[in-house]
């Protein structure tokens, strides 16, 4: 264990944790401290979508410095195409998903909101920020997720929407986690 008393004032925040057993450094990730800071998230939808059926989910930012950091995962049953946009502009922010913090022992509730079937004013989708397509030849499902996180702007909407790509019934469930930080 590192005397932090000896080390510059500027380094002194830095902690280290030796295991006992092995001398091994322990260490964890920031998104992973953010889980134990009580300050991550997770929302999911999961609907079953008719032939060429579309579900949009909305997110919307608040007008603060707590900014989420965001990443998401679609999983689908068949083809199906999946769009990202920021700035879509809304008559409607639909029914709002449960979000649930990760720390289970937290009460801290997140500032960023979100919400399924918002209605979005025609031809107002946004900028396409990503755009991707899933499964295969009208068959095949898959699952994807974008391990790069986004830092979302504040007081900001954003739409992500998924679009049955078969004429047959097709299970999508979608998975949004994040955590909200303040720039220091």
């Amino acid at each position: 264990m590192t005397d932090n008393r000896a080390l510059p004032q500027t380094q002194q925040h830095i902690r280290f944790s030796v295991d006992s057993a092995t001398n091994a450094l322990n260490t964890i990730t920031y998104e992973h401290h953010e889980i134990h800071a009580g300050s991550s998230f997770t929302a999911n939808y999961t609907v079953e979508l008719g032939n060429g059926a579309v579900i949009d989910i909305l997110v919307v930012t608040p007008n603060t410095t707590k900014w989420a950091h965001m990443v998401y995962s679609l999983i689908c049953e068949l083809e199906t195409d999946f769009k990202f946009y920021e700035g879509p502009t809304t008559t409607n922010d639909g029914t709002g998903l449960t979000e649930f913090n990760r720390n289970r022992n937290s009460s801290t509730a997140a500032t960023t909101v979100v919400s399924y079937t918002p209605t979005i004013a025609g031809g107002a989708e946004g900028t396409l920020i990503r755009q991707k397509h899933f499964g295969s030849g009208k068959a095949d499902g898959a699952e994807g997720h974008d391990v790069h996180e986004f830092i979302l702007k504040q007081n900001t909407k954003y739409l992500f929407r998924i679009t049955n790509g078969t004429a047959s019934n097709n299970w999508i469930s979608f998975i949004l986690n994040w955590y909200e930080h303040t720039n220091k």
